[in-house]
């Protein structure tokens, strides 16, 4: 979320600490911690993991190889499981500081609001003037609506440090939440007098005169947050929402440009642009807006009017009845629909259709509510999700959002790959080796007769023959090769690429459970969870195998939480 919309977590730096050698039987420990700890230096967070997996193999109580580990995992956005790295480290070793800062900012982004607050207090017990440890347990508090104590504790980290410009605009932000306007307006404009170039507080000042509908100074104070931040979209967006209420459109306009130039997928932007191009007559373009509305919420009924409205303008008649027909079946009753549907028939020819949508309109005695053939400048919003047809040309916001980015060290630039979820290829034999992928450890297979099994089902599924290949599959499984999870993994490798789930579902728990190692059974089988939209059941066993060395099961965990 940009600065200025709502609270975001300010997150400082976290210590690395360097902790002697006390004896020779810890040196080569201590040194694979030390590559570790140089691996996350450079954000190279697999390599990290890597490194903490082999301190703990060799000592699985080591606190600090869990904590290093669970930064790792943290940067990779795989919180769940850093979460659990975190309560071994806290086990472990209950006296540092550091492992409870960490784990507070785990339980921020799995919404465990409480149990970060537990953890930023076991923080501040340690050091009272934990800047960041109070600044986020202030947060955590207004995310559970206690107003009253997170604005207690502001005072206390006011009288700290009363420069401390983020202290400020959360002020301002709970005398809005205790209906205290005159309130937050003051801590704003006492911000701006210790930062005039503070763009958040500039911002915070044009939200709530958006809310006021003062929208000359909404458009001013956003001119201002864009001086000191010019990479905020947010701004934009809000910036045209004022330009656009005080009829400035080619204004509006250029910001909606901007907004989609800096993130081409904003709703928003191409809804609200889409509603001034067809006020001001840029009919083929305004469809072009709601075109890509339409194929990202294709029950988006409000666009499909507007829509609707412009084909019939510029002559597209026959997608203007497409359009009238969808929004007809979504409300049965609407008359506007009917009406214009049946001018759309009478101009393809359609007499037949025509008739009958007017003879709907006629019994129900028509009286024309929702238009009056021509569009009207419009200053009320309307959020997103409303849906009354009414409020058609009416710009959008989003509803309210309760999501926070928040800013850290550890942000990682690795890992950022895009990945299909698709699955891994199964096994093939190399020698006396079964091998799934180059990058991971090959199986030794011994048995002449078991990978001649394989590569003749390996074969079989190259001409496409891939149900002889199952069947020869399973009468391995089903004879003296029960026990081999290879062949159960292959099984499973075919059943989901011929779209049967259940089938690969349990090939893949089969295999996993006769060969604990094998991290690509996981993965595979957390692809099948995805695609049956079982993202909660999919992101640990992900966790697992990128845990297990598989790593780029990561990439796809961080997809399967972006989707979820």
């Amino acid at each position: 979320m940009a600065a200025g919309k709502g609270t975001c977590f300010c997150l400082l730096p976290l210590c690395f600490f360097f902790i002697p050698h006390t004896a020779a039987s810890q040196v080569n420990t201590q040194q694979v911690i030390l590559m570790g700890r140089a691996a996350l230096y450079y954000d190279d967070y697999i390599t990290a993991i890597h490194y903490f997996n082999t301190v703990l193999e060799a000592r699985p109580y080591m606190a600090e190889a869990f904590y290093y580990r669970a930064v790792a995992k943290f940067s990779l956005e795989d919180y769940e499981s850093a979460q659990n790295d975190l309560d071994q480290a806290i086990l472990f070793n209950p006296f540092r500081a550091e492992f409870y800062q960490l784990r507070g900012l785990c339980r921020i982004h799995t919404s465990d609001y409480q149990g970060a607050i537990d953890d930023y207090t076991e923080v501040i017990r340690e050091n009272a003037k934990d800047q960041s440890a109070i600044y986020n347990r202030i947060l955590c508090r207004m995310e559970l609506k206690d107003f009253e104590r997170a604005e207690a504790e502001l005072d206390t980290l006011m009288r700290f440090w009363p420069k401390f410009t983020r202290a400020y605009l959360i002020k301002a932000q709970v005398r809005l939440e205790l209906s205290d306007t005159l309130g937050g307006v003051f801590w704003t404009d006492s911000l701006l007098k210790i930062s005039p170039r503070e763009h958040a507080a500039w911002a915070f000042k044009g939200r709530y005169a958006l809310q006021q509908e003062d929208f000359t100074l909404a458009d001013s104070c956003y001119t201002q947050a864009m001086r000191y931040e010019k990479g905020n979209v947010d701004y934009y967006v809000e910036r045209a929402q004022a330009r656009n209420a005080l009829n400035r459109y080619a204004l509006a306009l250029e910001d909606y440009d901007r907004a989609i130039e800096m993130v081409p997928q904003h709703f928003v932007a191409h809804y609200n642009r889409g509603l001034i191009r067809a006020f001001v007559g840029d009919d083929n373009r305004a469809i072009s807006d709601f075109d890509f509305v339409i194929s990202e919420e294709p029950d988006n009924v409000l666009a499909l009017y507007n829509r609707a409205e412009l084909r019939q303008k510029v002559g597209d008649f026959r997608g203007a009845i497409s359009d009238w027909s969808y929004l007809i079946t979504a409300y049965p009753h609407f008359l506007y629909g009917y009406a214009q549907r049946a001018q759309c028939y009478r101009a393809v020819g359609d007499v037949r259709r025509a008739v009958n949508d007017e003879a709907y309109v006629r019994r129900a005695d028509y009286d024309l509510v929702f238009n009056s053939g021509k569009r009207r400048p419009v200053k009320t919003v309307r959020k997103r999700s409303e849906k009354a047809l009414e409020r058609y040309d009416q710009p959008i916001v989003e509803d309210e959002d309760t999501t926070r980015n928040y800013l850290s060290e550890f942000g990682g630039k690795v890992q950022n790959r895009k990945v299909e979820r698709v699955f891994l290829p199964a096994c093939h034999t190399e020698g006396q080796q079964f091998v799934i992928d180059a990058n991971r450890q090959p199986i030794f297979a011994p048995d002449e007769r078991l990978r001649a099994v394989v590569d003749s089902a390996n074969v079989l599924v190259s001409f496409g023959r891939k149900s002889e290949a199952i069947a020869l599959l399973r009468r391995a499984v089903q004879g003296e090769y029960a026990a081999e999870a290879v062949l159960h993994y292959n099984i499973g490798c075919i059943e989901a690429e011929e779209g049967s789930l259940e089938a690969a579902e349990k090939a893949f728990i089969r295999a996993h459970e006769l060969d604990a190692k094998m991290a690509e059974a996981l993965y595979n089988r957390a692809v099948v969870y995805l695609l049956q939209g079982r993202n909660d059941d999919a992101l640990p066993l992900l966790s697992t195998a990128g845990e297990m060395g598989l790593y780029k099961a990561y990439n796809l965990l961080k997809q399967a939480k972006a989707r979820k």
